[in-house]
């Protein structure tokens, strides 16, 4: 399994489309083979903030993931949403079953 961490913060006046943007890449994006999560969420003490976590089967479906049409439409927007990079994190991991939690 693998998992994707990522932080951006929303350019000056422009929070709303970056929402709505990933609003849009998050639905595209949970029907992707491999998809086991996928979402968006805001820093409650930066709102500007937003996280990303990402779960995936396997690298393999991360990089099927990164070749789709939608995503590339997602990237090619993001440079005029987000001040400064964005920050991502990847990060192997066993997945733990209910019955041993």
């Amino acid at each position: 399994m693998l998992i994707v961490m990522g932080e951006a913060e929303a350019a000056p006046g422009r929070r709303v489309e970056m929402v709505d943007a990933l609003s849009a890449m998050a639905a595209a994006t949970r029907s992707d083979d491999g998809c086991v999560s996928y979402g968006f969420y805001a820093d409650v003490t930066r709102p500007e903030m937003i996280l990303g976590i990402e779960v995936w089967r396997d690298r393999a479906a991360l990089d099927a993931h990164m070749s789709h049409d939608h995503t590339a439409a997602f990237i090619a927007t993001v440079p005029g949403l987000v001040a400064g990079s964005p920050v991502m994190r990847f990060f192997d991991a066993d997945p733990v079953s209910e019955k041993s939690r």
